[in-house]
């Protein structure tokens, strides 16, 4: 069984609905499979975070219209709506659901007043969820870098940091606060980096760099010559460091 497949099944694995013998193969894998064990962490963590906002209330309208699709979708009537019924408790569809939550949360009809570090924690745990870590991937900097041409108002450092450990994975055009923004994705071990780059909404030319922690994952984040950087990676904070460290010796984007 391919890496694809058992992906497929962690989901049914999370919620116990494994036969024995699947359940012992998937167990066995994540033993051995970095990428496969950060997203049954990765998807644990999100139907998690959805659950706490079970109790935040929808616009009529919005409601009336995620029930419909869900009616289309299941062929079964959603009139108990609720963001935990989204997730499926009681053998539901957890990715559906979450997937669903996700999008629903980074419309503008919902009143959820997110945090930058909300924000950012859900767009690289949504980035492993679905499997979009990237539009270009490549471990060459000069095929990622050049991708972002004519997408973005300015061109992003990319650096080639195979031989530190950090080794590029890629890159994809993100959004943030309802702005594009590069992403590169670099990788050390099993884990991965989300590098978020944007042009800073400030006069700052620099700030100091700021750390946090959420959900299980960190952040860093600075300013330099006008530009926002931010990483996100359940990697730990002092191998994070010295991440964002090989970063900032780097000169900004243009």
């Amino acid at each position: 069984m391919s890496c694809e497949e058992r992906q497929n099944k962690l989901e049914a694995y999370l919620d116990g609905e494994l036969t024995l013998s699947d359940q012992r193969d998937i167990e066995q894998h994540l033993a051995d499979c970095g990428r496969c064990s950060a997203m049954l962490s990765n998807l644990r963590t999100l139907s998690a975070s959805v659950k706490k906002i079970d109790q935040v209330n929808a616009p009529a309208a919005l409601r009336r219209n995620i029930q419909r699709g869900l009616k289309e979708m299941t062929g079964e009537s959603q009139d108990g709506f609720s963001w935990a019924h989204l997730l499926g408790v009681g053998g539901g569809s957890a990715v559906l659901a979450s997937a669903l939550v996700w999008a629903v949360m980074s419309t503008t009809a919902l009143p959820l007043p997110a945090s930058p570090t909300d924000e950012l924690v859900a767009a690289h745990v949504r980035s492993m969820m679905v499997s979009h870590l990237t539009d270009v991937a490549s471990s060459d900097q000069h095929t990622v870098k050049p991708w972002f041409n004519g997408k973005l108002d300015f061109s992003p450092t990319v650096m080639d940091l195979q031989k530190q450990g950090f080794p590029l994975v890629g890159g994809r055009l993100d959004y943030l606060q309802k702005q594009p923004v590069a992403a590169l994705v670099y990788r050390h071990r099993a884990h991965f980096i989300n590098v978020f780059i944007r042009r800073g909404e400030s006069a700052a030319q620099s700030s100091p760099t700021v750390y946090a922690q959420q959900q299980g994952y960190h952040l860093i984040s600075w300013r330099k010559a006008g530009m926002d950087y931010a990483l996100v990676s359940d990697l730990n904070q002092k191998e994070l460091q010295e991440f964002a460290g090989l970063l900032e010796s780097q000169a900004a984007p243009k």
